[in-house]
């Protein structure tokens, strides 16, 4: 203990010493002279590019920093059992080629902890880091455009790697690459490209996290066992603006998430790749987006129930046509539409009629793409009630619901509100239109044949 206070004493003294960062008395002599095992406390700031070799701690007292000074990466570690603790680390270069980041490791064992990273290009970056636990870190990329940033994390080949209240704010992507076996808690990702982006990324753990304004909230590709549970998702707009995506993966659980005013909620591509590795998407909210399932003729075998569907633009959109191998309800119980129009006189809070998802609008969108300028407004609702009203065109069926919840809790933020009326109204204009229409057809359409 006396030696390691020594220690602790001669680095504070050294960084007083020091006329900037990097001086003569620099951090990296000092971890270079360490024994394995040891505790080194440093106080101050210091210059960055450092390299640490033997499994030791490096602890900071309180406003300690490490600066990189705009070169290359500010810490790097290439031993097993090295913890990061207490420490501000600013200032990487700024080369994506090199992956200039603010913490690079590339063995097994590491604790990062407590610790904030500002005005780095690559944030954490791990290879081959496996049984990291990294906590309580907060990770601030650079002022550049998206194409030039560097990911907030980048995960690659690193298994059993926990994150936990972990922030990250204007990066590039959180990428899971060949990694197995990660927990994502508590993560907040803002004002980024990909808030989660999986490839191969089997048995991740996705829980209590948050995702705001990003192009992507969360992108799972080609992996299995992925869980996505008690997360939010929000405000993810643009043409490529979707909350959760799921492409080629199997076994995906994604249950108790609330996905609201995206312009996609959930996409499905390709997911399950087998019907026997089905995936369940249950007890989601998903309310307030341009279409709140996007599901492509790719994509069967899942089971799809307990969800809320309220007040999107599109409630569903299936490419391709509705597939009989989607499964609507689960132990007895659909999902809640919040176009729902038929009766529950049983009370007990599942409908009496199956909730039919019928499109005629949808249908000739696909078509004549140039009406899709009206997504969204009264006038897509109007035709498609007329449609139902006067099935001189009758729409196809997308989904059928047999049995479609009408109670659900939806936060009052993202409840279908006045527009409602406007759709009804401009709804029975259009039908009183047409109906009209026919009356003074009547003549004509005596003459038609049979």
């Amino acid at each position: 203990m006396k030696a390691l206070a020594t220690l602790a004493i001669l680095l504070v003294a050294g960084a007083a010493a020091a006329a900037a960062p990097g001086g003569a008395a620099g951090l990296q002599q000092q971890i270079d002279a360490a024994p394995a095992g040891a505790t080194l406390v440093i106080a101050g700031r210091h210059g960055g590019g450092i390299t640490i070799r033997r499994p030791l701690q490096l602890v900071g007292e309180r406003g300690a920093v490490i600066d990189g000074q705009g070169r290359g990466t500010v810490i790097r570690i290439e031993a097993p059992g090295v913890t990061l603790r207490g420490l501000t680390i600013v200032r990487s270069g700024r080369d994506l080629n090199t992956e200039d980041a603010g913490i690079y490791v590339g063995a097994p064992g590491a604790v990062l902890d407590d610790l904030i990273l500002d005005d780095v290009l690559f944030g954490l970056n791990l290879k081959r880091a496996h049984g990291a636990l990294i906590r309580r870190v907060a990770v601030r990329g650079m002022d550049l455009p998206l194409s030039r940033r560097g990911d907030g994390l980048r995960l690659w080949y690193s298994d059993g790697v926990t994150l936990t209240a972990v922030r990250f704010e204007r990066v590039r992507d959180i990428l899971l690459w060949f990694a197995r076996g990660t927990t994502l808690h508590d993560l907040r990702v803002a004002r980024s490209r990909y808030g989660v982006h999986m490839m191969y990324a089997d048995h991740t753990r996705l829980l209590d996290s948050r995702f705001e304004d990003n192009a992507v909230g969360a992108y799972v590709m080609y992996s299995s066992g992925v869980r996505i549970e008690d997360s939010i998702f929000l405000r993810h707009r643009g043409s490529t603006g979707v909350a959760l995506a799921l492409k080629e993966s199997d076994a995906v659980t994604v249950r108790g998430n609330l996905l609201a005013a995206n312009h996609v909620g959930i996409y499905l591509d390709g997911t399950p790749r087998t019907p026997e590795s089905g995936g369940q998407i249950l007890d989601n909210v998903v309310a307030g987006n341009g279409t709140g399932l996007h599901v492509l003729s790719s994509a069967a075998g899942n089971v799809i129930a307990g969800n809320v569907f309220e007040g999107n633009a599109l409630p569903v959109r299936l490419d391709g046509g509705a597939r009989s191998d989607t499964v609507w309800q689960r132990g007895g119980r659909g999902n809640y539409w919040s176009d729902y129009a038929g009766f529950d006189l049983g009370g007990d809070g599942v409908g009496d009629q199956p909730y039919r998802a019928r499109q005629w609008f949808e249908a000739l969108g696909d078509r004549v793409p140039e009406l899709g300028f009206f997504w969204g407004s009264p006038a897509v609702a109007a035709a498609d009630f007329a449609a139902r009203a006067l099935p001189l065109f009758p729409p196809q069926v997308l989904l059928e619901d047999p049995r479609p919840l009408t109670r659900a809790a939806v936060p009052e933020a993202f409840r279908g509100g006045g527009g409602r009326w406007a759709v009804a109204v401009a709804a029975l204009l259009v039908a009183a239109a047409g109906g009209g229409a026919l009356w003074a057809a009547r003549p004509r359409l005596r003459r038609i044949p049979a």
